[in-house]
């Protein structure tokens, strides 16, 4: 039986179905070719054997029931027997003449025709007698009916004969229905226990190659461990290859993803060593010209020209300054100094520090408060820097006028927790959708002298206290940035 391991799965359970549904046909073929014979066999039996039965036991009763009647005429020449006689001589000949025409063996076919001579020659002498009698001639007429009677005898028995010939051959027809049923029914049983032995082998095939590999498959999924009850296998299984389809996407795209962030931070490690490497660099020449801006600008008369050309030179140095420390700390992380503190108070010494700027540039800070704003943990000058970055780039979205809406409250965080949530909001021109999506990207600015990595290093201490950074704006409607900060969980649930 090599050959038949050798064969698919799938052919082989098709070679059982096959086979069954060919052994369900011919069942049925044969069932039909017997129920057609039956029906034949039956039709026959209605048709012809019932008929010619009862036309023998009409022909025996009719020959019987004309018994006697032409005695009673002998004996009150009543003609009212030879009416009676006339009527069942009519029906003897009626079914005689049904039996006559009948297809039936030629054994019967004979037996018929001599009870017709025969009754031809009885009907003849008793004609005679009846006539004696009517002439007067008693003694010859009964003499001669004496003889007749045993020629009756023998004509009564031929009908009994014919009778029994005809039952006979009924019991025959019987006995054939009887032996093709039999015969039918053991093809049915053979063909079902055959039926049998391949439903159960091809169960036991499909219990085995297909249903017991899909169960030890199914059993492995993290579904089926949980079930107690019966289990699906077939949707157990689609699971897992579902489950295991959706692994193998989710870590392709962590892969893909991780790649990215690989070549992003050896990209990021490179320009971080070559950030602190210049910022090192200026920062040196930086100190020693502001050095000597100040001594200059201490022992010098100078004019309010002269002073005006000092300011700025001075403003330039600090924005220069500004972004060689942006530099170094994008190439070092922040070393977090937490300490509990209200953030209102942080903001407070934001928007002191940033007074002269905003009067500068004539923006308004409307602010909206949440009385007990319970502290966070956070590192203060770091924060301090979130806020300034925030506010100072509000301030320069909106130029010279416009407001900056600045609100704090407590909300739920998005483990269940408490939250602080500051919101900064101005009246600017808002944040296209494709500059939003990178908005947060190192070295990526809308400023024309802008580093880009302002809102980076925000997002990133924002992230390093544990906190979310949420920019919503539309173009045109002023920008959002919301910093949510969490709250430790004693401060919370108290």
């Amino acid at each position: 039986m090599s050959w038949w391991k050798q064969i698919s799965l799938s052919k082989r359970i098709v070679a059982h179905v096959a086979l069954l549904e060919l052994i369900t046909l011919l069942i049925g073929a044969m069932a039909i070719w017997y129920a057609v014979g039956f029906r034949d066999t039956v039709n026959t039996l209605v048709d012809r054997q019932l008929k010619v039965m009862e036309a023998s036991r009409q022909m025996e009763s009719a020959l019987a029931n004309q018994k006697g009647f032409a005695t009673y005429y002998f004996l009150d020449s009543d003609p009212k027997w030879l009416k009676e006689l006339s009527h069942y001589r009519e029906i003897f000949r009626k079914w005689f003449e049904v039996a006559e025409k009948m297809e039936q063996p030629s054994s019967h076919a004979e037996l018929v025709q001599q009870i017709g001579r025969q009754y031809d020659q009885y009907v003849s002498k008793k004609d005679r007698i009846i006539e004696m009698y009517r002439s007067g001639d008693r003694e010859k007429g009964e003499q001669m009916h004496w003889d007749v009677r045993s020629q009756f005898f023998e004509l009564n028995r031929m009908c009994r004969v014919y009778n029994r010939l005809n039952e006979e051959e009924i019991q025959r027809f019987r006995e054939n229905v009887r032996e093709k049923s039999a015969v039918m029914s053991s093809f049915v049983v053979a063909g079902l226990i055959v039926s049998v032995v391949l439903g159960v082998f091809m169960a036991f095939l499909l219990i085995v190659q297909v249903i017991g590999p899909i169960r030890r498959l199914a059993a492995m999924a993290p579904e089926a461990r949980e079930h107690t009850g019966p289990a699906n296998e077939v949707a157990l299984l689609d699971d897992r290859v579902r489950g295991m389809i959706a692994d193998m996407d989710k870590a392709h795209s962590e892969l893909q993803q991780s790649q990215q962030l690989l070549m992003h931070s050896e990209k990021m490690a490179l320009v971080g060593k070559l950030a602190t490497e210049v910022a090192h660099s200026i920062r040196s020449p930086m100190t020693s010209i502001n050095m000597r801006l100040f001594s200059l600008q201490r022992n010098l008369d100078l004019t309010d020209n002269q002073k005006e050309d000092f300011e700025v030179v001075a403003e330039e140095m600090r924005r220069l300054d500004n972004i060689v420390r942006n530099f170094l700390e994008f190439s070092r992380p922040p070393k977090l100094n937490k300490k509990r503190v209200n953030i209102s108070w942080i903001i407070d010494m934001t928007l002191e520090l940033l007074e002269y700027r905003l009067k500068r540039h004539d923006v308004e800070i409307i602010r909206q408060q949440t009385e007990n704003l319970p502290p966070v943990e956070a590192d203060t000058e770091l924060m301090k820097e979130v806020f300034v970055n925030l506010i100072v780039n509000a301030c320069e979205a909106m130029g010279d006028g416009g407001r900056i809406f600045i609100e704090e409250n407590q909300v739920v965080g998005d483990r269940n927790g408490c939250a602080v949530r500051i919101s900064i909001r101005d009246t600017g021109p808002g944040i296209p959708d494709e500059a939003r999506q990178k908005i947060l990207e190192p070295f990526h600015t809308t400023k024309i002298q802008g580093t880009g990595l302002g809102l980076f290093i925000t997002g990133r201490i924002i992230r390093e206290h544990g906190g979310q950074l949420s920019i919503h704006s539309a173009e045109g409607q002023g920008a959002n940035f919301i910093v949510t900060l969490p709250v430790p969980e004693e401060d919370g649930n108290g």
